[in-house]
């Protein structure tokens, strides 16, 4: 009965945890499973890490025999780990960051592109001296 509780405990965190680095990150997944895989490189490797094990975890504390391999106090030091990475991004920033390097992207394509036109039109002789 302690035991249920135990993952039920475990469960409740990664939930609360997923839901807290998805809206921070803006990244879609309802698991924290789905949520670091959607954020990818988003998070550090080592809070790439700390989410693995969580998920192990939960898993382990499901079953009867192989919950006792679960150590809490890793799980706690990796969810506090995460949860103040996670109060360090603001989202707002990053959706801005993604739209700037969009937009800087598309300039440097026309750019080229613009350089190109130029180039052909030289080599071509319909600009130029002469």
């Amino acid at each position: 009965m302690v035991q249920d509780a135990h993952a039920d405990e475990v469960a409740k965190r990664n939930s609360a945890l997923s839901k807290l680095l998805g809206r921070q990150l803006d990244v879609p997944g309802q698991t924290l499973s789905r949520v670091t895989s959607n954020a990818g490189r988003s998070l550090p490797r080592g809070l790439r890490r700390d989410a693995q094990d969580l998920i192990e975890a939960e898993q382990l504390a499901a079953h009867p025999k192989l919950r006792v391999q679960v150590d809490p106090r890793r799980l706690r030091q990796a969810d506090r780990r995460l949860r103040a990475h996670a109060r360090t991004l603001d989202p707002a920033e990053a959706r801005k960051g993604r739209l700037l390097q969009l937009l800087g992207g598309i300039a440097f394509n026309l750019l080229i592109l613009a350089a190109l036109v130029i180039g052909f039109l030289a080599w071509r002789g319909l600009i130029g001296p002469g």
